[in-house]
């Protein structure tokens, strides 16, 4: 919604939500009742707004005029603008009028709460306050010996568990080195047996070469003939560096034989060294993983065992002390209580004292307010209907009372149906509440009234067709009034038929089937 003052042309205009979904957003009806000085003002669970304000007593619509007091509304809501409107809405009474009831409601919730312990202790549901004030003490007791057996066990869990650590890791390293000395001890293996096939194979070529040479030749099969020392007895020629070949290559073969032998020896003495480092190694391993075994089941289990049931029997302990505490404190609440009561109802007297207090001035305040309206009230609906004798608005909810001639006093529900009563209260309350305004500095009515077909529900003939013409002739009145205080205003009423006469001030523009709206009025300069 756009708002700008119109009074001030280099005023920028204002863009206000008309609904706010943020925190401590204006919104447009808050910006326009904070102009109007209207407080928003808040009791329980009632809140008034700018809505409130303009169906209470800013506007009288048409479908309400005759049917609804004051527009209609929650009365809640009701009662609290006009209160406001009226100077009578005291933020401070408030919070005096909330402290006093809830003074008074934490009062009774402890005497309700007293009332039903004593109920308890007379029934037998409690213990005696001696009794659970022993159990409490000797359960203290029990529970510091207990927490003292839970620190030791938990010591000697903690060593156990260092030991335990202690054997696992050495239990590690001993497997370690198990799975390090027989890979050793495999390794060692496999070169002994690569050692012995290759040892096994030079003494087989020795072997073959110390075998008697064949007499025969290789190629015809003949017996070969003798040669001289130093000749091939096959092909005759000397044999190459002058020595025979064959005692070469067995020489040979022999100085490999006996080389291998030595390595294999060699290898022999190492493959038992490293199987005895194996078996030695895993003879460790396993008296490691033994102690490990043998420490866990005959001294951490048991460790933990009793740690834990130490720590569980402090538990339980601490529990009871806890329970036993609460029955203590439950066995001394009488004169707790007691106390609690003495308190709240100190607070409650002097919030009561304070509120009373406050209440009392405002008490008379409200009611030489609403004197004063009934008074103008009075005097505006004789105006509308001289039948009127007696009329009153109650201080407490501002609901009227009206008595004509030969009648009983009537509220707004019981009048006619007929819709002249109610629409004369209406008017002439909301009326009177600018004339109140007017000689009232304490009073704030909004420089805005809006009286939608201000004849809705009135005939045009007999009683309803009088009360009419007086109603307009009241309104009229009030339009020439003058307006230095800012309380009068211009009324712009819709009627069905002519007015019965010419009124000074008065300008009538009629409505027919060619014009139905006010674009064919004439301007005026003023």
């Amino acid at each position: 919604m756009s708002l700008q003052n119109l009074d001030d042309t280099g005023e920028i205009e204002h863009l206000l939500p008309v609904t706010s979904a943020k925190a401590g957003e204006t919104t447009a009806g808050a910006f326009v009742q904070d102009l109007l000085g209207l407080p928003a003002a808040v009791r329980g669970a009632t809140c008034v707004g700018l809505d409130d304000f303009y169906r209470t007593v800013m506007a009288l619509r048409q479908n309400t005029i005759a049917s609804e007091f004051l527009g209609g509304g929650k009365d809640e809501a009701r009662v609290l603008a006009l209160e406001v409107l009226l100077g009578l809405w005291n933020e401070d009474l408030a919070g005096l009028e909330k402290n006093a009831s809830e003074a008074a409601s934490r009062y009774r919730a402890a005497r309700s709460a007293l009332a039903a312990f004593k109920k308890l202790r007379d029934s037998g549901a409690l213990a005696d306050p001696d009794s659970v004030r022993a159990s409490h003490e000797q359960k203290q007791r029990e529970q510091l010996a207990a927490a003292e057996r839970r620190q030791k066990a938990d010591a000697a869990l903690n060593v156990a568990v260092g030991e335990h650590g202690r054997l696992v890791a050495l239990h590690k390293s001993s497997e370690a080195q198990r799975r390090k000395t027989a890979s050793q001890a495999v390794a060692a293996h496999g070169k002994l047996n690569g050692a012995t096939a290759e040892h096994a194979r030079a003494e087989g070529e020795l072997t073959e070469l110390l075998k008697p040479a064949s007499q025969h030749c290789t190629c015809c099969g003949q017996l070969l003939p003798e040669r001289e020392p130093g000749l091939c007895r096959q092909c005759g020629r000397p044999h190459p560096g002058g020595g025979d070949r064959r005692e070469q290559q067995i020489a040979g073969a022999r100085a490999k034989v006996e080389r291998l032998r030595l390595r294999l020896r060699r290898l022999e003495d190492d493959s038992v060294a490293a199987a005895a480092k194996a078996a030695e190694a895993d003879t460790a391993a396993a008296a490691a993983l033994v102690s490990r075994d043998a420490f866990d089941e005959g001294h951490l289990q048991p460790a933990r065992q009793a740690a834990q049931q130490a720590e569980k029997e402090a538990h339980g302990l601490s529990r009871d002390v806890a329970q036993l505490k609460e029955r203590l404190e439950s066995a001394d609440y009488i004169s707790a209580q007691e106390k609690v009561i003495k308190t709240a109802k100190e607070q409650m007297d002097a919030a009561q004292a304070a509120r009373d207090a406050a209440v009392t001035a405002h008490e008379v305040r409200r009611k030489e307010v609403t004197t004063r309206w009934s008074e103008f009230f009075l005097a505006r609906l004789k105006q509308i209907n001289p039948e009127v004798e007696t009329v009153s608005i109650d201080p407490a909810d501002f609901t009227t009372r009206v008595k004509e001639q030969h009648t009983v006093d009537k509220t707004f529900a019981d009048s006619s149906v007929a819709g002249s009563p109610k629409v004369a209260t209406n008017v002439a309350l909301l009326l009177a509440l600018r004339d109140l305004g007017r000689v009232d500095p304490g009073v704030r009515v909004p420089p805005l009234l809006v009286i939608d077909s201000p004849l809705a529900g009135l005939g045009s003939q007999g009683l309803d067709h009088a009360t009419g013409l007086r109603l307009i002739d009241t309104l009229i009145d009030i339009a020439d009034e003058s307006s230095p205080d800012g309380y009068a205003c211009q009324v712009i009423a819709a009627t069905n038929d002519p007015l019965p006469r010419s009124y000074p001030g008065v300008r009538e523009i009629r409505i027919d089937a060619d014009n139905r709206f006010f674009d064919h009025a004439p301007r005026r300069d003023t």
